[in-house]
């Protein structure tokens, strides 16, 4: 799986405790937070403004490797808002209601996907840029995925312009004239299509879960097309469907 969409689910929030996030650099331990600054509960007291609508705030830190072999870094921010209600065993003396954390920014983006080695580098400085706005401006992200599709099309030689009149051809007509030679793939994309067509056409922000569905469809595409290990289970499963009953343990590189 290229994309693992339960990452992104949880920094969206609103979450209490940290989600678990491996480290995209060593892949050996989870990114530690450390959040800077907040204005808690306890501030808000001081200030003398509890009777107010202030129940938000904001907030910045790291998530940090603590290898010290990686010390791999982010910067977070995103808002907080409290939960008003029974003190929590997760709060303090001080601050004893629960905090919902929302993040809005993670600088530099997480990797969006793992990709595979044959994506081109044109291709993935798109994917790369989607990330950046993932959290703060879904339909922003979902047009970066739309031109990512245009891309990756150009890149398996799909005709830009009709043959007679020079004209542009659509996303939509390119999806389906690369239909004839990845009907698989093709399906993955006309679906991101038409989400990312929503993120275009409405005033509303594209919802997060939407967002999501569409970049499942988009990196399934992209395994499809470029993962080479997609083409070698296919290659053994008709090897081994074409032996059938003569498949032998004892035959020499039998399966590869």
């Amino acid at each position: 799986m290229l994309f693992n969409r339960e990452i992104f689910e949880r920094l969206a929030g609103p979450f209490n405790d940290w989600p678990i996030v491996l480290c995209p650099e060593c892949a050996a331990i989870a990114l530690e937070p450390d959040i800077k600054e907040f204005e808690s509960y306890a501030s808000i007291s001081a200030r003398g403004m509890l009777d107010s609508d202030l129940k938000e705030g904001y907030f910045y830190g790291e998530l940090k490797c603590p290898r010290l072999s990686c010390g791999n870094r982010y910067v977070v921010t995103g808002s907080w808002s409290i939960e008003w209600g029974p003190a929590s065993i997760q709060g303090t003396e001080d601050d004893p209601y629960l905090r919902g954390y929302l993040v809005t920014h993670i600088l530099p983006p997480l990797p969006l996907m793992k990709l595979p080695e044959a994506v081109p580098p044109q291709l993935r400085a798109i994917i790369e840029s989607a990330s950046a706005t993932l959290f703060s401006d879904t339909s922003a992200t979902a047009n970066r995925i739309r031109s990512a599709i245009d891309c990756m099309l150009t890149h398996k030689k799909i005709a830009r312009f009709s043959r007679n009149s020079r004209r542009p051809l659509t996303t939509h007509r390119r999806i389906e004239i690369f239909e004839e030679k990845n009907a698989s793939a093709a399906k993955q994309l006309m679906a991101m299509k038409w989400i990312g067509n929503v993120g275009s056409h409405e005033v509303e922000q594209l919802p997060f879960s939407w967002l999501l569905d569409g970049i499942e469809h988009f990196s399934r595409a992209i395994e499809l097309i470029y993962d080479p290990h997609e083409k070698m289970l296919a290659a053994r499963a008709e090897k081994i469907n074409k032996r059938g009953r003569r498949l032998r343990p004892t035959e020499k590189n039998l399966l590869r």
